[in-house]
């Protein structure tokens, strides 16, 4: 019950912190149609009562809509809701751990207990997403293979994908650099959670973490290593409202949404590629090399046919991105592999990804 009431107190807040900037946009909206030159002197500022009592009914509603959740269902656990906290804390991520929530989730290695076995088989999850999206017979069948085969015991992480990548990097390679580790580690992400992966790689080769030099391959299913355009797409959309007065307010909603999401502009891996530039910027900083001491395999998925000269990505994704050709052309250690008619989300669930990462593991 009292994780329950976490719960309910999480979404709360985030009803109530939506509602607010709801509401300053519409207050500024209206500031801009009465005052549409900005003339100083001549500032609009309607009743700020009027806003006061709207945004006082968000956080009331906020409330109401947590208290009649649990009511509906007092003894439920988080079934589903652990779906809806990890799509919350993907689009809203940072804002949760701005205020403090509850409801954002830390960063766990699932099942928890002391490692066994020669070989660590770590899965990281992408965007929205959690450690359930790994429950299919596909992945069951892999994580069967590497105990029998590989003596290894297969762990799932567990984190908040609204947050910078490279703060889930860095706490990756904090979390392994205070956990007993087998010889061995091998890493598998799918979509963010291989940006997150490489992430946490680089940073740990840069602290002299003991642990990167156990990592021996890293395996990344549909990452967008060269950006997904989708963000571009979004970004450049939430640019265009500046261009008018009455506009322009309207880009509060649009720049709510998370630090992650805006790393996928253009694959950010690190700190140093985001910090000093604009939140909107149009153009990409420099990449980040490739690990020169580990195997990897990027894998890329397409809607197209078999052997269409010029396949589209993965509805969300592109080939090149995913293969990531323009920023590694030549990489000695990087193994790249596409598939026809697959999905970005289905990618996870289909025995041919699984049977590859095999095939590459033995060879």
């Amino acid at each position: 019950m009292k994780r329950i009431g976490r719960e309910v107190g999480g979404l709360a807040q985030l009803v109530t912190r939506f509602g607010n900037e709801i509401t300053q946009v519409v207050q500024d909206i209206h500031g801009s149609v009465a005052n549409p030159f900005g003339l100083r002197g001549q500032e609009y500022t309607p009743a700020p009562m009027v806003y006061n009592l709207v945004r006082y009914g968000f956080r009331q509603a906020g409330n109401l809509a947590g208290l009649a959740d649990l009511a509906a269902d007092p003894g439920r656990e988080l079934r589903d809701s652990l779906d809806l906290q990890s799509i919350l804390n993907g689009v809203f991520g940072q804002l949760l751990v701005e205020q403090q929530s509850h409801y954002a989730l830390p960063m766990t290695l699932l099942p928890s207990g002391k490692l066994q076995g020669d070989t660590l088989v770590l899965f990281l999850h992408g965007l929205c997403m959690n450690d359930s999206c790994w429950n299919n017979p596909a992945a069951d069948s892999f994580s069967q293979w590497v105990r029998r085969e590989l003596n290894a015991d297969v762990r799932y992480l567990r984190y908040n994908t609204g947050l910078h990548i490279s703060d889930n990097g860095r706490k990756l390679a904090g979390l392994l650099a205070h956990t007993a580790l087998p010889e061995r580690i091998i890493l598998v992400g799918h979509s963010m959670g291989g940006l997150v992966a490489r992430s946490a790689l680089h940073q740990a080769r840069e602290r002299g973490d003991s642990w990167a030099d156990k990592v021996s391959h890293l395996a990344c299913l549909g990452s967008p290593h060269q950006g997904a355009l989708l963000e571009r797409v979004g970004n450049n959309a939430n640019r265009l409202l500046a261009t008018t007065p009455w506009s322009r307010p309207l880009m509060r909603l649009g720049n709510l949404r998370s630090d992650g999401i805006r790393d996928l502009r253009f694959g950010y891996v690190l700190e140093a590629q985001w910090r000093d530039r604009p939140l909107d910027d149009t153009r990409p900083s420099a990449k980040v090399p490739l690990d020169p001491e580990v195997k990897q395999l990027f894998i890329a998925g397409s809607v197209s046919e078999p052997e269409h000269p010029a396949p589209r990505g993965d509805w969300l994704v592109s080939v090149d991105s995913a293969l990531a050709s323009r920023l590694y052309p030549d990489a000695p250690l990087l193994t790249r592999e596409l598939f026809y008619q697959m999905g970005h989300m289905t990618m996870i669930e289909e025995s041919r990804t699984y049977a590859r990462v095999q095939r590459w593991l033995e060879d």
